[in-house]
């Protein structure tokens, strides 16, 4: 273990909009500004438990340490007072690293990696059962449906949505259901979409992208870390390719990610 202190007093000088302007600049103090703001403190000031937070987002904690001990040299633009910042609360940080050998971590990878694409095929279908369900007792104008009630419809639906909610973990996984993925679009498209992840990683390198955070944005999939309310104002970026498959995106994501942490020519 090693003696860390696991508090960051910001303050910034200019005011709240001061703070707000920072964290558009800083990931770190955005999520800080999301998850640890105080209304009880002056709304220029924020006190971050930085360690918590780096656990909580998945981020090394030594790197948002150093990142938030280099704000009190940051420029902000239209600001010329500068931001004070505090280190606090003595604590000790352990680190457990695990004791798992190469065959016991790749037989966890796979488990988990097995266990997300099941459970991701078995949403679909129940959603794909439901949309059925939805089309077979609909009415092709409200006035039909409006005019009477028809019983037989009217307890199918019932019944399918009652299956839905009911059914069980175990029923699930018994299903050998299987959905075919949507066709790619034509190979200039592609290209396209290629560009703009390559475009997109070289300029966020510095946040902790993986292909499926880039895959998110594209799609305009909001998360914790990546909320709608944030990058909903990137539009270059945001919803941008609605019409290509998610999964292919991801591939195409983590390889180009992969390409650019090894020094990869784009």
């Amino acid at each position: 273990y090693q003696r860390r202190v696991r508090g960051c007093h910001i303050q910034c000088y200019g005011g709240p909009a001061h703070l707000t302007a920072l964290a558009q600049q800083v990931t770190t103090v955005l999520a800080a500004m999301r998850f640890y703001s105080d209304p009880e403190r002056p709304a220029n000031e924020l006190l971050v438990p930085y360690i918590e937070l780096a656990g909580r987002m998945g981020w090394d904690p030594y790197i948002v340490r150093r990142e938030l001990r280099e704000l009190d040299r940051r420029v902000v633009p239209g600001f010329k007072t500068s931001v004070m910042v505090e280190f606090k609360d003595l604590s000790f940080h352990v680190h457990a690293p695990g004791n798992l050998n190469d065959d016991e971590i790749d037989e966890v990878t796979d488990y988990l990696y097995n266990r997300v694409i099941a459970q991701k095929n078995s949403e679909i279908r129940r959603l794909r059962e439901l949309h059925s369900s939805l089309l077979s007792v609909a009415t092709s104008t409200h006035y039909d449906a409006a005019c009477e009630v028809d019983p037989e419809r009217d307890a199918a639906l019932k019944q399918k949505i009652l299956e839905y909610f009911t059914e069980t973990a175990a029923e699930d996984r018994e299903s050998d259901w299987e959905w075919s993925k949507p066709a790619l679009p034509p190979a200039h498209i592609l290209s396209v979409v290629q560009r703009d992840i390559r475009a997109f990683i070289h300029k966020y390198s510095d946040l902790p992208l993986r292909g499926r955070v880039v895959a998110r944005i594209l799609q305009g999939i909001p998360s914790p870390n990546y909320p709608a309310s944030s990058w909903g104002r990137v539009r270059q970026y945001w919803r941008k390719h609605l019409d290509v498959d998610f999964d292919w995106m991801v591939r195409c994501a983590s390889e180009e990610i992969a390409n650019h942490r090894l020094g990869g020519r784009f």
